[in-house]
């Protein structure tokens, strides 16, 4: 009779077993598909975008054309809302907010220009996705632009990371609904499309009519180096951090270009969420005052943390927290969309080990 009783309690866990890693292992399938599709499938639309910024959310509309991974690209058609127009009431001050303002103008320029269309994650991070999130499928059949779609559902196996609502193409794969939630379930990012089509054809034709206007360019990805080749860049060793957030790891170290200068960065992903650690030796700021030059509104009321000798300025830019600080001939800049005290560990981590090497 105990036998009995066993094998009915082996078979039944052995049957759990199996049923839940089957529902994995589809669910990671359907990652796979999802991946591929937005690479592969040619498309054309119309998408309403929301997100959140430093000074509330935007909403835009834009254009999105995906011929192929090197013919993809975006452009904002429309801005929802937007600033207020500015009265002779509040022109003093307009006069005040000249810097911000004119940000703001060259930010819209660059919105409403042609820009590169990036998938939502690789096939190459699937793997690490599936190591830090739980997925779960659930067959909706909800319609957006006129295509059912069922919905894939990552949660983060992490406190403090954000959630993602995936509704895809039932036929083609391709995310036509993307709503990003924080860690307390509010709605962060999303984007959804209100048209869409998946006709070769109506891509070609829509392609050779914005061809002249987009003026597509080969990919201009910076080159992956080594910890040899960075260190040969920085004249030192590149510092790595002592301390990263559960289910992150090192995915690659780029050599950048910006403004005639050469930094180092050192991305860190988890999957889905990335953060990035840029280092350079060129033009160090004086380490008596350790901080980065005035520029405006910009760096005005900014906290500055001490951590051991070193004074570290804290950013926040949209969902992105971020830290700047300079130490032994080397200016660092850290920032990322994940919790600030678990940005703040690395930081002190990579002060902590500089300290104590």
């Amino acid at each position: 009779m105990r036998m009995k009783k066993f094998f009915v309690f082996y078979c039944l866990t052995l049957f759990v077993f199996i049923l839940t890693t089957s529902s994995l292992f589809a669910d990671v399938d359907t990652l796979k598909r999802i991946a591929e599709a937005e690479s592969d499938v040619a498309y054309v639309g119309l998408r309403l975008k929301t997100f959140s910024t430093s000074s509330g959310s935007r909403t835009m509309e834009e254009m999105v054309i995906h011929r192929s991974v090197e013919d993809s690209y975006r452009k904002v058609v429309s801005i929802i809302g937007g600033p207020k127009s500015i009265t002779q009431e509040n022109k003093p001050e307009k006069q005040g907010n000249d810097d911000n303002r004119n940000r703001n103008d060259r930010r819209r320029g660059r919105e409403f220009r042609w820009m590169r269309h990036r998938s939502q994650f690789s096939i190459k991070e699937i793997e690490l996705i599936a190591q830090n999130y739980d997925l779960e499928l659930r067959l909706r059949g909800e319609k957006f632009a006129g295509h059912e779609t069922d919905l894939l559902i990552i949660k983060p196996k992490f406190t403090g990371r954000s959630t993602k609502h995936i509704y895809f193409s039932r036929e083609k794969g391709v995310i036509l609904r993307l709503e990003d939630l924080d860690s307390a379930g509010i709605l962060r990012d999303m984007f959804v499309y209100n048209r869409i089509s998946f006709d070769t054809k109506v891509v070609e034709n829509k392609w050779e009519s914005l061809k002249k206007e987009i003026k597509p360019e080969p990919r201009n990805n910076s080159p992956v180096i080594t910890i040899a080749e960075a260190e040969k860049v920085l004249k030192k060793k590149p510092i790595q951090p002592k301390y990263l957030p559960p289910g992150f790891q090192l995915q690659g170290l780029y050599k950048l270009q910006f403004r005639g200068n050469h930094p180092i960065r050192l991305k860190y992903s988890d999957g889905l969420l990335d953060f990035n650690l840029y280092e350079t030796t060129e033009e160090v700021r004086s380490e008596e005052s350790n901080r980065p030059d005035n520029r405006g509104d910009r760096n005005r009321n900014r906290p500055v943390l001490k951590i051991g000798d070193i004074s570290v300025r804290k950013y926040q830019r949209g969902p992105d927290n971020a830290f700047g600080w300079s130490s032994d001939g080397i200016n660092f800049f850290l920032s990322g969309p994940i919790p600030v005290d678990e940005l703040q560990k690395v930081v002190e981590s990579i002060i902590v080990k500089k300290d104590t090497k």
